[in-house]
């Protein structure tokens, strides 16, 4: 056992190695001055913005519906946090995690650094999104990405289509690089929801407004490479409404269970946009990931843009193109 776990540091601390060694190629390739900036950009260009939304699951005179509709805009995570990106947290945490997630962290040796990070409980999960300027969804905020206005019972429309996700179906196996399932993408481009890796949620502040957030449980969201495909929402022959999760201990943890994050997206631009530096490369970048957002986010940019930083008005000149 000694040696075992004398292997699995030793395993830990060469994966760490190779991210910053990949981190440092990526600084010098862009261009950036910086770390903080580097990673700054590469977390902004992760991003899809979620505009304010109506979004009610199951019509309104069923027993039960969800309201999961959002009244300010949000930015999300486009793809599961990787194994790259939590080596990289780990890399540059003060202290070490102890506990089991070392020895399975450490057994992802070099391979597959793209795949989806896993095994993590929340509070490890909440401390990642913290470092990154942003929080783990809730329940509700899950479904509105997943759903969207439209209240769709799949991700990509109204419809089952096989093999657009990476599920037991498929028989892959194990889980998959994040995106590689394009078709299965919702319409404004956020990848994996119902397959690949669960994502942990937190329950809503001030009770239990969702189907979970009873003391220490809470939702793992989505469908995995170990369960079947599986709609969002459905509704029982009783009328009650369940959604494509399960109810787990906030402790937690689980090969096929990783994490997206998601912040409101005001609060990102006042405290992320300071970091994205000023010099050419980046505003390309900044744009670039502007014209992404498109039209929806023109009207928070610009009364954003008026004291913000620069960033926020590069931001604004792609949406607007």
């Amino acid at each position: 056992m000694i040696r075992e776990n004398k292997r699995a540091k030793r395993e830990l601390r060469h994966l760490l190695a190779l991210s910053l060694f990949i981190g440092g190629a990526l600084l010098a390739s862009c261009g950036a001055s910086t770390h903080e900036e580097e990673s700054a950009l590469a977390r902004l260009e992760r991003l899809v913005f979620v505009p304010e939304g109506i979004c009610v699951l199951g019509p309104s005179g069923r027993m039960q519906h969800l309201d999961c509709t959002t009244y300010q805009p949000l930015v999300v995570d486009r793809y599961e946090v990787t194994r790259l990106e939590w080596t990289e947290f780990l890399a540059h945490r003060e202290s070490p995690f102890q506990g089991l997630g070392v020895d399975h962290w450490a057994s992802w040796g070099s391979l597959g650094p793209n795949q989806p990070a896993t095994y993590m409980n929340l509070s490890e999960a909440m401390e990642f999104a913290e470092s990154q300027g942003m929080r783990i969804p809730t329940e509700r905020e899950w479904l509105r990405v997943s759903a969207g206005t439209r209240a769709q019972r799949w991700p990509w429309g109204t419809s089952s289509v096989r093999s657009v996700a990476n599920t037991m179906d498929l028989g892959l196996q194990s889980s998959l690089g994040v995106g590689t399932f394009e078709a299965g993408a919702t319409p404004s481009g956020v990848y994996d929801l119902v397959g690949n890796v669960r994502e942990w949620t937190v329950p809503e502040q001030g009770g239990n407004i969702g189907t979970f957030g009873r003391g220490s449980l809470t939702a793992a969201m989505g469908g995995s490479w170990l369960s079947r495909q599986r709609v969002l929402f459905d509704w029982g022959s009783s009328g009650g409404l369940s959604t494509n999760s399960l109810e787990v201990s906030v402790e937690h943890r689980a090969i096929d269970l990783g994490v997206r994050l998601i912040s409101d997206a005001a609060s990102f631009l006042r405290s992320e946009s300071a970091k994205w530096g000023n010099d050419p490369a980046a505003r390309a970048r900044v744009v670039a990931v502007g014209e992404r957002w498109g039209r929806a986010a023109v009207e928070l940019l610009k009364g954003e843009a008026e004291d913000g930083p620069v960033g926020i008005t590069w931001l604004l000149e792609g949406a607007e193109r």
